[in-house]
């Protein structure tokens, strides 16, 4: 009978000590989720990012394309000011700035490409618009990222390198992101300069999935890359 009471009473303590660990998530180490995560990412080449920046004056909505087998990089950003962001915008010489706003960046075979539609409510007068695919000057040459990648520095949005040196991560949970069963952690920094961030690392593959902080929420895939084509160029008229 004692011995019958004495298995039962240590039973119950495995079970306490497991809800215990379980509770303080014992099995999730944040730290080596991100040393796994930041291997995965050495071997990426190509990822899709779905950036949401809501803002009291803006809201931004961008899509960036990198593809570094290809030396490849896209972005469509979409920009819808707030009534408050047009008449704060609102400037004698130009009038008020457009409620809708979207801008293409294209770096292909080795030159940067930009359109864009007017920043002014005005297009005709204030003439900012550049519909047509053009030459920009400042590079988006996406090599220095592809570095980092390959280095295990970053992925995007996601700093490995500051959070595995600075970063207090903790588990939060199971969550989906992207059509993706992902694993959730909370990164505090204490420096006040480094913004809280909330990462989820696939439970499949250890990429980030979706990374968010107070300022924008991002979101990854990692398909291939449907690229766009070196844009035709308009001949200048002879003088």
């Amino acid at each position: 009978m004692r011995a019958t009471v004495t298995i039962r009473s240590g039973m119950a303590c495995v079970v306490a000590c497991a809800s215990f660990l379980c509770s303080c998530n014992f099995f999730h180490d944040g730290r080596k989720a991100f040393v796994a995560s930041q291997k995965e990412s050495m071997h990426a080449k190509q990822f899709t990012v779905e950036l949401d920046e809501p803002a009291k004056m803006m809201h931004i909505s961008r899509t960036q394309t990198l593809d570094c087998n290809a030396r490849y990089f896209y972005e469509h950003e979409v920009l819808d000011r707030t009534a408050e962001g047009i008449e704060t915008g609102r400037s004698l010489s130009q009038g008020r700035p457009s409620a809708h706003q979207e801008r293409d960046t294209l770096f292909v075979n080795g030159k940067t490409y930009g359109k864009n539609t007017s920043s002014w409510e005005n297009a005709a007068q204030n003439g900012d618009a550049s519909p047509d695919w053009h030459p920009l000057s400042a590079s988006r040459d996406p090599s220095d990222e592809c570095k980092a990648m390959s280095l295990g520095k970053s992925l995007g949005y996601v700093s490995y390198g500051t959070i595995l040196e600075e970063g207090h991560i903790e588990y939060l949970g199971t969550q989906k992101a992207n059509g993706h069963r992902c694993l959730e952690y909370d990164v505090k920094f204490a420096s006040q300069v480094l913004k809280e961030t909330k990462v989820c690392l696939g439970s499949s593959d250890d990429l980030p999935y979706r990374v968010m902080r107070e300022d924008y929420t991002a979101t990854y895939a990692y398909e291939p890359v449907a690229q766009l084509p070196v844009p035709e160029q308009t001949p200048a008229p002879s003088q």
